[in-house]
């Protein structure tokens, strides 16, 4: 089986990468950033790719050179959202359908507007921020793509060792003793990265009428944004005291708050398990 994985630079798709169970040749992407150790191995280099997602011809030339059996879909950029979102999700869904290949497009929990949590499956997305539409946007254009296509939608990607840039942001801030606020009002289930990576994989080991549709990937507890900054703080011997708690009601734009998903399809169908980062923090020495 070639599989595809878009965004093999950030965290989740380099993690995919060398997650990629046996028999299966991996081929990945990046733009700016070549992954660490691309060019060290003839064979390695030779399935990294570099391409921008969003020139239609450029990624429908790559999907046609390597002729993936499935692509995973990891990459995004927040800047230029509609581009590097939606046209870039336009031009892998068309590419992947014009040629065959399956596809498993990785979402977000804040297609959901956070007023009425926690969301299934089957719950429509209401975006409320310009991530969030893009992201909608992103997914409408998948699903019309084909039946068949998976749309996984996940929430904050948290890691130990090292720690997660979201993480590292924090524990960085302390450090240099500046000021930091997170939210107490805006809920998540973060997910562990290697957790996250298994069930994308067990995704793709799915006959295709199986792995259609939505699936959430989400962690097994639930955090405030300013409790996960907490729990991180703790994690790396810091004063958590230095991190202020604060509502996001008064925010403009408005940010979605409570996106809590519920996951009983992976729970009923997938072998790996959701845990809890509140797990991986205590297991990982920092």
């Amino acid at each position: 089986m070639r599989v595809l994985v878009t965004g093999g630079a950030g965290l989740l798709g380099a993690r995919l990468v060398a997650d990629a169970p046996p028999g299966v040749e991996v081929h990945h992407t990046w733009h700016r950033n070549a992954p660490p150790g691309a060019g060290a191995d003839p064979d390695a280099a030779a399935r990294a790719h570099q391409v921008d997602l969003t020139d239609g011809a450029a990624t429908g030339t790559l999907i046609d050179q390597v002729r993936p059996d499935l692509v995973i879909h990891t990459a995004y950029a927040t800047a230029d959202g509609h581009r590097a979102i939606v046209d870039a999700t336009a031009n892998i869904s068309g590419a992947a359908a014009a040629t065959g290949a399956a596809l498993v497009h990785l979402s977000s929990d804040v297609v959901f507007d956070g007023e009425h949590a926690p969301y299934d499956e089957a719950a429509p997305p209401m975006p409320i921020s310009a991530y969030g539409r893009h992201k909608a946007q992103a997914e409408a254009l998948v699903a019309a793509a084909g039946p068949d296509a998976a749309i996984v939608r996940t929430s904050l990607i948290t890691w130990a060792a090292p720690l997660d840039p979201r993480s590292a942001w924090v524990v960085d801030t302390l450090r240099a003793g500046d000021p930091i606020t997170l939210f107490t009002d805006e809920i998540r289930c973060p997910v562990r990265l290697d957790d996250l990576s298994a069930q994308l994989w067990d995704i793709v080991r799915l006959p295709a009428p199986d792995r259609g549709g939505p699936w959430h990937l989400v962690g097994a507890e639930a955090f405030s944004r300013h409790d996960l900054g907490v729990l991180v703080a703790e994690f790396e011997g810091l004063d958590a005291g230095g991190i202020e708690g604060r509502s996001s009601r008064t925010q403009a734009p408005p940010r979605p708050r409570d996106v809590r998903l519920t996951s009983g399809r992976a729970d009923t169908v997938l072998p790996t398990p959701s845990r809890s980062v509140r797990d991986l923090f205590a297991e990982v020495p920092g």
